[in-house]
């Protein structure tokens, strides 16, 4: 058991959903001196709930409510040890509170020496400034992945966006993020793409343990520090395996050529100035009369993929 659990370094991962963080966080996650656990949405979204003041703290029975009701939490199958929480959690206490819940996790794991909580929930990039306020010392990783790459890989589930355009402006937005935090707090976050630990695992991944402080163990290239919860494991099938060069270019089978044309007119700059070239070129054909009727159909496809995803979250809450 980690009972210095209160001095362990947390490295948030986060970018657009659908980079690779569960990926990246089953690498890390492979050093014994790594715990990664499942996403955390809870640690932020609890005190945005709440409406907290940090100058005035979070009520210990309003903390516990939220965390009893908060889905997210459940699927951890875990507690928070009580007597370790004060009537009033101040920043330091709420800190300590989700530490100790790590370390609760750790322990059911096997994981009893760990000195580095990885968080790998995308929206970690979009809340760093809370974050920071309750863990000053954490590190962040902003992980980018080509957008085409994204639309293919979050069109056909059940949450997020529901076409091309759609897609195309759910990464511009997340990208933002990460940029500003890079941009403001440099000692802090480090950028890394998504096909470079692909590409080049071993190199991209000793920058990132030199920049969290983690030791680099070969062992971690295989990917396999990572549990994949019941909920989450049909979209991260292939997290657990060596990341596959053959696709990094599957978006270009997967998408149809109005789609990435669309992506390109509307994010186009963007993309390059990330390194991401151009595919299509030249003027395209008109869309067939089947995909248009398709498009037509969106609004009520996108209301299907809502209630469907609705319906995941209670099913698997109940069981």
């Amino acid at each position: 058991m980690n009972n210095n659990f209160i001095n362990s370094m947390p490295i948030f991962i986060g970018g657009c959903p659908r980079s690779g963080t569960t990926m990246l966080g089953s690498i890390l996650g492979s050093s014994c001196g790594c715990v990664v656990t499942p996403e955390s949405h809870f640690k932020q979204t609890i005190p945005e709930a709440l409406g907290v003041d940090w100058n005035v703290g979070v009520n210990r029975n309003d903390f516990f409510l939220a965390l009893k009701d908060n889905f997210r939490f459940n699927l951890w199958n875990t507690h928070v040890p009580k007597e370790t929480v004060p009537d009033i959690l101040m920043p330091v206490d709420y800190r300590r509170a989700i530490l100790s819940l790590v370390n609760e996790y750790a322990n059911a794991e096997g994981k009893k020496d760990w000195h580095f909580w990885i968080d790998h929930t995308p929206q970690n990039i979009q809340d760093p400034l809370m974050l920071l306020t309750i863990f000053p010392e954490a590190k962040f990783i902003h992980i980018v992945r080509d957008p085409r790459a994204i639309a293919a890989s979050v069109l056909p589930l059940d949450w997020g966006p529901d076409s091309a355009e759609q897609a195309a402006l759910f990464w511009a937005q997340k990208l933002s993020y990460g940029q500003a935090l890079e941009s403001l707090y440099p000692d802090k976050c480090i950028r890394i793409y998504y096909e470079d630990i692909v590409t080049s695992p071993q190199k991209t991944i000793e920058k990132v343990c030199g920049f969290c402080g983690i030791v680099f163990e070969n062992n971690m290239l295989t990917g396999g520090g990572f549990r994949i919860p019941t909920y989450t494991k049909k979209q991260h099938k292939l997290v657990g395996s060596r990341p596959d060069p053959d696709r990094l270019n599957a978006w270009r089978k997967t998408l149809d050529i109005w789609q990435i044309a669309r992506i390109e007119k509307i994010i186009g700059d963007l993309m390059e100035l990330m390194g991401y070239k151009k595919f299509m070129a030249g003027k395209l054909p008109e869309r067939p009369l089947t995909k248009r009727f398709a498009q037509k159909l969106m609004p009520f496809i996108s209301y299907l993929k809502k209630k469907k995803f609705h319906y995941r979250k209670i099913f698997y809450a109940w069981f």
